[in-house]
């Protein structure tokens, strides 16, 4: 019996060194926390036309009518007329119903690129540019940047 006890203190110590051998190879890492990439804003000298998103005059949920505006969002879009440009933003408020306190807001707008910020007159032009008038997207950024647009036309 004793023999086996001593076995087993030896295997425990065997062990023990073991995990302490282990622990010493280890490199201990710091956590970090992950910027999500933020887009410039537009540049303040383009003009602006802002379209407000009819809002929703019962509650999705409920039905109730007692709606209480709660913010909005403001979802921008650069936008092309012929050698102008301008931003679009379109506002779609929140409301939050006073009955059963949910939050309600219309949808948000289409893109043509999912999460994109170009309208859908500019992609067409910057596809005839391409690929009819053959001019590369780096000298087509440099002319943006020349007509007021600098940052977004990269």
């Amino acid at each position: 019996m004793e023999l086996q006890l001593e076995e087993l203190e030896t295997a425990a110590t065997e062990d023990e060194l073991r995990a302490e051998q282990d622990a010493a190879k280890t490199t201990r890492v710091s956590p970090f926390t992950r910027k999500r990439p933020a887009r410039k804003p537009f540049p303040d000298h383009l003009p602006r036309e802002r379209v407000i998103v009819p809002v929703p005059t019962n509650c999705a949920c409920c039905g109730g009518t007692r709606l209480a505006k709660l913010g909005e969002d403001v979802t921008e879009t650069l936008e092309v007329i012929p050698r102008r440009w301008k931003v679009i933003q379109h506002v779609r408020e929140k409301f939050t119903c006073r009955d059963c306190e949910r939050i309600s807001q219309a949808p948000a707008p289409f893109h043509v690129i999912p999460r994109g910020w170009a309208g859908p007159s500019l992609l067409p032009m910057i596809a005839f540019e391409k690929f009819s008038q053959h001019q590369p997207l780096n000298r087509q950024a440099q002319r943006y940047a020349r007509e007021g647009e600098p940052e977004h036309a990269k």
